[in-house]
């Protein structure tokens, strides 16, 4: 019992002794290749030799602006214009002799009255605020084993406005005869004529405020390209990329006018007058007497003419973004891309007020003729011509593009 049980302790210390020294024989063959690991991982590694930039990469590509604005006017301004009659005046001619004529008398009559308030003329070669480029932004290396790259395209803005007016202004004339005004014709000689008698009557009263003429070469704000972001990054680049292309706005505005301005015209006849003709004589014709009639009254506001060339707008293209190497994630907003075109031309007429009414209770009495002569014609309160106008003047304009505009273009490679 003893001796065998010696026996197979002896055995199991055997392979007790065998199974440790293959143990520690296999440490020391491993212990020498993990201290050198360690002592790789600890030590710096020599640039380049692993592909990765240090550190985050943030980039803001900033603001383009182009701001072209163009503001002429050639406006017609106040026009105010008066001839008008007076009032309660008195005007006696005298007789005339033995052959001659009686005189003529008149008494608060309106004169002549002109109001200009005209809108000019404006001339305008060509207009380009157009091709215009955005930013231009370019990395490579990529990001870091585990930084970043984020950039912002920024914010691409092209504006054009043109204002132009020739509108017309304000114009008012009055020739209005007066009231209660007595004109008294003298009685002619013996072979002579009786003289007129006026009282009182409109007048001539012209009123102009047409829109002018504006001529506007041709607009050209397109052809604008946006950003240009471009990213290359290394092998085994692992940094996430977000990228946001930014804004690209494109806005053109055109605004013209020629309109109508307002034109007021009066040239009514007065209330209340008494014209009273001579008397012709043995041969003479008698006087002609007129009272309280309206004059001729023009009022012109008819809107004016507006020519435009081509208006290009179009042509315009996005941001361009393009991503390639690297294993990260890639995050693209290719941004906003906005083109506006705005055309507001008008040359519409504008107000036109003309008036010629004859006058209320007003009198008038012609001179009799003589033995041979005719007798005077007689008009009291008698309406005069009155013209207004107001139409709409001409507009024209050449072709307005603004399409074949293109959208971002992305491309994220391998």
């Amino acid at each position: 019992m003893t001796g065998t049980m010696q026996t197979s302790t002896s055995r199991s210390a055997h392979r007790l002794i065998r199974q440790s020294r293959s143990r520690l024989l296999g440490g020391l063959r491993v212990a020498p290749v993990a201290l050198l690991l360690l002592g790789v991982a600890s030590l710096p590694a020599p640039a380049g030799a692993t592909g990765c930039l240090p550190g985050s990469t943030a980039i803001n590509g900033g603001r383009v602006t182009n701001s072209t604005t163009v503001s002429a006017s050639a406006n017609g301004g106040l026009a105010v214009s008066n001839a008008n009659g007076g009032d309660q005046n008195v005007a006696v001619a005298g007789s005339g002799g033995l052959f001659g004529d009686g005189g003529n008398a008149s008494a608060g009559n309106g004169g002549i009255a002109d109001a200009n308030a005209n809108g000019s003329m404006i001339d305008l070669d060509n207009i380009n605020s157009g091709n215009n480029r955005g930013n231009s932004i370019a990395v490579s290396g990529g990001a870091s084993c585990g930084g970043s790259t984020v950039i912002n395209g920024g914010t691409v803005r092209n504006d054009t406005t043109v204002s132009v007016s020739a509108n017309g202004g304000t114009a008012v004339s009055n020739a209005n005869g007066g009231d209660r005004n007595v004109a008294v014709g003298g009685n002619g000689g013996l072979f002579g004529d009786g003289g007129n008698a006026r009282a009182g009557n409109g007048g001539i009263a012209a009123a102009d405020a047409r829109g002018g003429t504006i001529i506007l070469g041709r607009i050209n704000s397109g052809n604008n390209r946006g950003n240009t972001i471009s990213v290359n990054r290394q092998k085994g680049s692992r940094g996430p990329v977000q990228i946001s292309g930014g804004t690209v706005t494109n806005t053109t505005t055109v605004t013209a006018s020629a309109n109508g301005g307002t034109a007021v015209a009066n040239a009514n006849g007065g209330d209340g007058n008494v014209a009273v003709g001579g008397q012709g004589g043995l041969f003479g014709d008698g006087g002609n007497a007129s009272a309280g009639n309206g004059g001729v009254a023009a009022a012109d506001a008819s809107g004016g003419a507006v020519t435009i060339g081509d208006i290009n707008s179009g042509g315009n293209r996005g941001n361009s973004i393009a991503v390639s190497g690297g294993s990260g994630s890639v995050a693209v907003d290719g941004g906003t891309v906005t083109n506006t075109t705005t055309v507001d031309v008008s040359a519409d007429g504008g107000i036109a007020v003309s008036n010629a009414d004859g006058g209320d209770g007003n009198v008038a009495v012609a001179g009799s003729g003589g033995i041979v002569g005719d007798g005077g014609d007689a008009a009291a309160g008698n309406g005069g011509v009155a013209n207004a106008d107001a139409s709409g003047g001409s507009v024209t304009i050449g072709d307005v593009n603004s399409g074949d505009n293109s959208g971002n273009t992305i491309v994220v490679g391998g």
